[in-house]
């Protein structure tokens, strides 16, 4: 076996040691921390230049939906 399989084989056996509890835990939290990032972007950064201001061109609203459903989604499973 080459020093590359063994590798492999430790951090396979690393990575088996992680409680499916915590791995989705920490899936989740880095959801959360991406709505919230998106949450606080400034106006000018989620609207397209030269656009009336509705409130469809707002990216932000469309993102953070996005992103309360994938929530739900792995929060419900």
């Amino acid at each position: 076996m080459s020093p590359l399989h063994q590798m492999g084989d430790a951090i396979r056996e690393m990575l088996l040691g992680v409680p499916l509890g915590a791995a989705r835990a920490i899936f989740l939290l880095l959801l959360l921390a991406l709505l919230i990032w998106v949450l606080c972007l400034p106006r000018a950064q989620v609207i397209a230049r030269g656009s009336n201001g509705k409130l469809s061109e707002n990216l932000k609203i469309w993102a953070a939906l996005s992103l309360i459903i994938q929530l739900l989604i792995y929060a419900l499973l």
